[in-house]
């Protein structure tokens, strides 16, 4: 027999994805304890991750912390070959082209190509 009452999650219990969006965050009122507090702030950290613009062809990529590759070699730059639903890059060090998962959840800043305009 199946209960008719669902169970009630609460951000107080302790859930451990990250991935509520801006709009359901904004509507919170105060966190009921530390752990919702450090859970919002998770949220909010990987918010804004996945909502900068993605790199663009010709664009350098540098990782806050480098790579190590199945070759065993390890980078942090990066050159933007392709964009869009799969990002391909070339290792700057090597010229070898990387794909590199979850690309858009990790920390990461963008250098234009030379003589591009400024997005500032």
């Amino acid at each position: 027999m199946s209960s008719t009452n669902p169970t009630r999650l609460t951000e107080t219990m302790g859930p451990y994805s990250y991935d509520c969006p801006a709009s359901i965050l904004d509507l919170l009122g105060p966190p009921g304890n530390e752990y919702a507090a450090q859970w919002r702030e998770h949220c909010r950290q990987r918010l804004a991750l996945t909502t900068r613009r993605k790199p663009a062809p010709g664009d350098m990529l540098v990782l806050a912390e480098p790579l190590t590759f199945t070759d065993g070699q390890s980078e942090r730059s990066f050159r933007v070959v392709q964009s869009g639903r799969k990002t391909i890059l070339r290792r700057v060090s090597d010229g070898v082209g990387v794909k590199i998962s979850k690309l858009m959840s990790r920390a990461w800043t963008i250098v234009p190509p030379p003589g591009a305009p400024s997005t500032s």
